[in-house]
């Protein structure tokens, strides 16, 4: 491996390959098959390994992002937020509360470590906008942006809120197994009570049946705050939206991919 200064602790050595995002969550279905990799406008192809960088962190850093990592897979799988913590099971069930007649719902989930777990994500957009794999091209913030969150993970503070805040999402029924990176989008918010309708930029990250929606912003009016529980960390419970795969965006956006690679 090649040497140089790592671009999480600041100090010099020897590279290590950092996974982008945790191999143990970009998984085939089939033990040896590949993964459907797509995103960033690019056609479908077929994947062996998940992203990794050989330019990014030492050996130190490493560290510091694999802890968050081996901690967020075993959370993520206990508490069945992503596909590979399902068993035989095809949909969920406990812990969800459906919307009658509609393919949406709500969990709640209050024995997780919610501010570990934003941190954990936040260290994912570190990764995503610190690489220079082309992949990740999308993930663009300011330098500013960069370095306060490369602060963030190396002091494991996961506050202000307001500071990129993040909203998770729950596929309730399993799907195609695949990879996605992570895209720059926006989310639109219809009005309820004294809130009005919001266009929010977002980052998107998938992980295994698991979306995260994590705000293009460094603060706000107060709205984050307002959204309580749905925002991850703001207490000692998570509000999940959860949605079937069948009437989800990411199998429209799926179907759509495959079809523009026709």
């Amino acid at each position: 491996m090649a040497e140089g200064t790592c671009k999480l602790t600041g100090k010099k050595g020897k590279f290590v390959a950092s996974h982008l995002i945790p191999k143990a969550l970009t998984r085939p279905a089939v033990s040896g098959a590949p993964l459907i990799q797509f995103g960033s406008g690019r056609k479908p192809t077929r994947r062996w390994d998940s992203w990794y960088d050989r330019n990014l962190v030492i050996r130190e850093g490493e560290d510091i992002l694999t802890d968050l990592d081996t901690w967020a897979i075993t959370e993520l799988r206990k508490h069945r937020l992503v596909w590979s913590g399902w068993g035989p099971m095809t949909m969920l069930k406990d812990d969800h509360d459906t919307l009658n007649g509609t393919p949406w719902g709500i969990r709640r989930i209050k024995t997780i470590d919610t501010q570990r777990l934003r941190l954990f994500f936040l260290s994912l957009l570190w990764r995503a906008a610190a690489t220079s794999r082309p992949e990740f091209s999308e993930i663009v913030m300011p330098p500013e942006d960069l370095e306060r969150l490369r602060l963030m993970i190396l002091q494991g503070t996961s506050e202000p809120l307001s500071f990129y805040p993040i909203a998770l999402i729950q596929l309730s029924t399993v799907g195609e197994i695949h990879n996605q990176t992570p895209l720059a989008d926006a989310k639109r918010v219809p009005a309820t009570g004294d809130e009005p309708e919001r266009l929010i930029p977002i980052f998107r990250f998938y992980l295994d049946g698991l979306i995260a929606h994590i705000h293009r912003q460094t603060t706000d009016d107060g709205y984050a705050d307002r959204l309580g529980p749905l925002i991850l960390g703001s207490s000692n419970e998570v509000v999940i939206s959860t949605v079937t795969f069948e009437r989800s965006f990411q199998l429209e956006n799926f179907l759509t991919v495959l079809s523009e690679s026709l």
